[in-house]
């Protein structure tokens, strides 16, 4: 896990135009807007403390393989995490959640740490339990999709 560079914008915006990524994630895909306002909105999410948006790198090559964000929220602290299409189904999410989830309950000293996914989203499910998160059960939304939420403590 590293802070988000210029360099890795190419990759965050070609993943964000992604079917699959589309398919779970609300956001829009990055237009030059969206990147031009980009470094500026992470460095105030990081200096705000509602957000601790990062990359998943490579250890080795250092390449983004993905984003993971640690969310401040009114009902808890949240991870989001998505994985570049071309880094999917090798471990990447685990790996990027359990370390995440180590910093903020251990590090951080938060008591508990919360992961959502859609119901239908059968990977992040598997994320989420082979982490160790706990099903706390379901909840609709206004969508008409149904999110299951998912809890570790420390």
């Amino acid at each position: 896990m590293r802070l988000r560079v210029v360099g890795d914008l190419d990759a965050i915006a070609a993943a964000s135009r992604d079917e699959e990524t589309r398919r779970w994630l609300d956001d829009e895909p990055m237009d030059e807007a969206a990147r031009a306002s980009s470094m500026e909105r992470v460095e105030a999410a990081w200096r705000s403390g509602t957000s601790a948006p990062m990359i998943v790198a490579d250890a080795r090559t250092d390449e983004a393989m993905g984003l993971v964000n640690l969310q401040v929220r009114e009902d808890g602290t949240a991870i989001a995490y998505s994985v570049f299409p071309s880094h999917r189904g090798k471990g990447v999410a685990p790996r990027a959640v359990e370390l995440v989830t180590g910093w903020a309950l251990e590090e951080l000293g938060l008591t508990e740490l919360l992961l959502e996914a859609n119901q239908d989203n059968v990977a992040s499910i598997r994320v989420a339990e082979k982490c160790g998160f706990e099903d706390r059960g379901s909840r609709p939304n206004d969508d008409g999709n149904v999110t299951r939420v998912f809890a570790r403590a420390r």
